[in-house]
């Protein structure tokens, strides 16, 4: 997702993104990553970052400037990659659509939806494994709740423009447009259903931008994306981040310039502490 992060002094607003990577395999780690480029708003920045990386799935909401993902998953580079497009945001537009609106036809999409998410929940408590998790998420049930919101997302797409609020129908057209991206994810056990992780990941940076007034340079934030990228990823990975601290900067002091080996998926194996 992006985050906007305005630059006192400047005329425009920047943006920060925070990636935020599942471990997909034994090979790799979870790992959150703030990027932060020049408080450039192009698709450059993500792009400059993944390099030749392989990647197995990407998930982004359907903001305008993520647009470019599902194109360029299409071509060669990418062709085995998947797109995924977050379900929590369209149940925020749903929910918008309900408060706000006022359009109690929004009820059944959220039904629907809930009960997917309410799905994922049952799935995390059984802690059952990633194959199990594909089994059922391609069961009667996932696919009950995709057939009522696809009837009725039809129905409302035929009904007159001036029954529905603005809201509505912006959630009618959205989740229309990333139909096959929102439900990706039930094609592997191992996929997310939204990228709620990043969220929460976001908060603190956001809380800390708001405290501290903003940043008033490009390196201000620059140094904060570095900071969040570090202890985020030592919270995902279920770590103390002053156990990690304490440890780094002690393999630092001792001279360890090997800093792969001071990542937190690395820093109970160095051999420079």
């Amino acid at each position: 997702m992006w985050l906007i992060i305005p630059i006192l002094g400047k005329k425009w607003k920047s943006n920060l993104r925070a990636l935020s990577a599942n471990a997909l395999s034994s090979v790799f780690y979870p790992a959150d990553q703030f990027l932060y480029e020049d408080g450039s708003r192009g698709r450059d920045v993500l792009t400059n970052f993944l390099g030749d990386a392989e990647l197995k799935a990407l998930m982004s909401d359907g903001y305008n400037a993520y647009v470019f993902i599902g194109d360029e998953l299409k071509t060669h580079r990418y062709k085995d990659t998947d797109h995924q497009v977050c379900l929590a945001h369209v149940r925020a537009k749903f929910v918008k659509a309900r408060m706000e609106g006022g359009d109690k036809r929004a009820d059944v999409f959220l039904d629907n939806i809930n009960r997917l998410f309410r799905f994922e929940r049952e799935y995390d408590r059984e802690m059952i494994t990633d194959g199990e998790r594909t089994r059922r998420r391609q069961g009667l049930p996932t696919m009950e709740a995709m057939i009522n919101l696809w009837a009725n997302l039809l129905l409302e797409l035929k009904s007159e423009e001036e029954q529905k609020s603005c809201y509505m129908r912006e959630a009618l057209n959205y989740l229309h447009k990333f139909w096959k991206e929102v439900f990706t994810y039930i094609k592997d056990g191992r996929y997310p259903i939204s990228n709620n992780l990043a969220e929460r990941a976001v908060r603190p940076f956001t809380t800390q931008r708001k405290n501290s007034l903003h940043f008033g340079s490009d390196e201000g934030a620059e140094i904060a994306a570095v900071y969040h990228s570090i202890i985020s990823t030592v919270k995902l990975q279920g770590r103390s981040t002053w156990d990690y601290l304490g440890k780094f900067f002690t393999g630092i002091f001792n001279g360890c310039r090997d800093f792969l080996s001071l990542t937190p998926q690395n820093i109970d194996l160095a051999v420079c502490q």
